[in-house]
């Protein structure tokens, strides 16, 4: 019969993994082993003075942008102590062990925030690095980077191999988000500081728990009847509740901007089908149960509704708020665009020379330059003449720049070119080219051809009627704005049919 068969396999099943469990179990001293962790979990002087030292080092890496000093603040960090005792605490339903775990977690994360912002507010170095920057919000292989280091923990101290190795990768997962959270509170930047915090609380859940799960499968469990007090059980299922609640609200925010991320890229595929698109830079956060994106697409082809569509389709497919930003570059080759933003890696040792390199990477295309000022409020890119970018392109990659790197007045310098004639009507062409010429530092001969007239009078309500600007005054009035000074000499001479139009030379 077909159900005895099943039957007999699921048997057969639990037995082969009853005879595993029971062989991966073999040799634990539950007892000892419990008694070495709560000896190594609590508050000493040795775990005091090692948090500061790795604190300390944790920190000025991270402000001199260099991975290698990070690394080297792991390898004296004592954070595995504490948070295995915390894991098998809650595994053991152990109300006492469990306070004097979190106790030791609380004072050591105190004191290392203390350190980072001390140490902070002493360096000149003020300029959030690509390390810092890392370390602001959660993904999901920062979450698989907990978990696995909570098994790993939990499997080195229960089986008694590599413990200090092991304590690197959990101490990796822990010290450098509380030195963010030391470096934003030191600069005064809450952004940093918040996004740090969360990231520390969903990486110290995530170890803790799967510290828990390792210790359950290697056979600790609660011995009640040793607990007088069933009150203290339930009080420590409560507390593996609420530690649980910021990894939920990690894992929702992690799902959405996956989500989010993958639905941009299939909509770019069918906003821009036929036309060789390629996303070349995408940004997808989730706050608060609003999806914010922010893309850019190298295309062949502009598409004038493409970030209405784009906008629809997530807020559709997403079912939360969305806001998209969707800005296009028409390129010759978007393939090479695109592998230029991947291939793209930079190591740079300060602030300034941080913020340069990551300039450097958003942008896909050949350049001359990419210069930041010291105070890291400006940037410069000189595009090269075979960058593959024209003006209108030049025009749309700064404005794409300025959205991500938001607080850095950016300019992308495109190689001169001859300009077309203007229409006066056009804003959107007048302004285009107002803006080209002062990245030019242009001193262009105009020639204006039958510009329309100003109105009669610019009628404002209770006011007097004010002169208004004819299609000429605007147009200068628009280029002194951004400081270019036409020369007096006239420029190109206007042809037939000419209306409304200046041309434009520039020596």
């Amino acid at each position: 019969m077909p159900s005895e068969s099943s039957a007999s396999a699921a048997r057969e099943t639990r037995s082969i993994a009853r005879r595993a469990l029971a062989a991966a179990r073999r040799g634990v001293d539950h007892s000892d082993i419990a008694d070495a962790v709560y000896e190594n979990g609590g508050l000493t002087g040795r775990y005091l003075t090692m948090t500061v030292i790795s604190a300390a080092i944790a920190a000025l890496g991270l402000m001199l942008n260099s991975p290698a000093v990070v690394i080297g603040a792991m390898l004296v960090s004592p954070m595995m102590g504490p948070i295995v005792a915390l894991g098998l605490s809650l595994a053991l339903l152990d109300w006492e062990e469990l306070k004097r775990a979190v106790l030791a977690l609380a004072v050591g994360v105190g004191l290392a925030l203390a350190v980072a912002v001390l140490l902070t507010l002493l360096s000149p170095l003020k300029e959030p690095t690509s390390e810092i920057l890392a370390r602001t919000r959660p993904n999901f292989f920062d979450l698989l980077i907990a978990v696995f280091s909570g098994i790993a923990g939990a499997y080195a101290v229960i089986r008694q191999r590599g413990e200090t190795i092991i304590g690197v990768a959990i101490a990796t997962a822990l010290m450098p988000p509380v030195a963010t959270v030391g470096f934003g509170l030191g600069t005064g930047d809450l952004r940093i500081a918040g996004g740090a915090v969360f990231l520390f609380m969903t990486n110290l859940v995530a170890i803790a728990l799967a510290a828990t799960l390792t210790a359950g499968f290697y056979g600790f469990r609660p011995r009640l009847l040793e607990r007088p007090a069933p009150w203290r059980g339930l009080a420590v299922v409560l507390v593996f509740v609420l530690m649980s609640a910021p990894l939920a609200l990690s894992l929702r925010a992690i799902s959405l901007e996956s989500r989010a991320t993958a639905e941009t890229r299939l909509a770019v595929e069918e906003i821009f089908a036929g036309a060789d698109s390629r996303v070349t830079l995408l940004d997808a956060r989730a706050d608060q149960g609003k999806v914010t994106v922010s893309a850019l697409v190298s295309t062949r082809r502009l598409v004038a509704d493409a970030e209405l569509r784009l906008r629809e389709r997530l807020s559709g497919s997403l079912h939360v708020p969305v806001d998209a930003t969707l800005d296009q570059i028409v390129v010759a080759d978007p393939r090479a665009a695109a592998r230029a933003v991947q291939s793209s890696q930079t190591a740079t040792p300060d602030p300034t020379t941080a913020l340069r390199g990551r300039i450097a990477e958003a942008v896909p295309f050949a350049t001359d330059a990419v210069m930041v000022d010291a105070d890291g409020g400006k940037a410069l890119v000189l595009l090269r003449p075979d960058a593959g970018l024209d003006m209108n392109g030049a025009y749309g990659l700064e404005k794409a720049l300025r959205s991500r790197f938001q607080g850095v007045e950016v300019w992308v310098t495109p190689p001169v070119e001859a300009l077309q004639p203007v229409d006066l009507s056009d804003v959107a062409a007048r302004a285009e080219t107002a803006w080209a010429l002062a990245r030019w530092r242009a001193r262009p001969s105009l020639r204006f051809c039958r510009p329309a007239p100003a109105p009669t009078v610019q009628e404002a309500a209770g006011d007097e009627a004010t002169p208004a600007l004819d299609a000429r005054e605007t147009f200068l009035a628009e280029l002194a704005a951004v400081g270019v000074l036409p020369l007096d000499e006239a420029g190109p001479t206007c042809r037939g049919g000419d209306r409304n139009l200046v041309r434009i030379a520039i020596d």
